[in-house]
């Protein structure tokens, strides 16, 4: 939590990976990994040669959940810094 009772959300990998809950954090990109994989929107491939590659990161949130019903949720999403491509040329 942050001074003014916000809950805090790490900006990147790396901070996540230092947070007292990175194991939840750390679960929650398994997750998405899995969940990208399983609908088929993910491939490991060489990058052609001469080819730029578009940059990519992890956005974090935490979902508070039900209060007595529901323990709060952890989120990952894996995404691409898409404002770095350019039309005709990345897609």
């Amino acid at each position: 939590m942050t001074e003014d009772g916000e809950v805090y959300e790490p900006e990147t990998y790396e901070e996540a990976m230092r947070s007292p809950e990175c194991e939840k954090l750390k679960q929650a990109t398994i997750e998405e990994m899995d969940s990208m994989k399983k609908n088929d929107t993910w491939d490991v491939i060489d990058k052609p040669e001469g080819k730029r590659v578009i940059g990519c990161k992890w956005i974090f949130k935490r979902k508070a959940g039900i209060p007595g019903v529901e323990p709060p949720r952890y989120k990952a999403r894996f995404v691409a810094k898409g404002f770095s491509q350019r039309e005709g040329i990345d897609y």
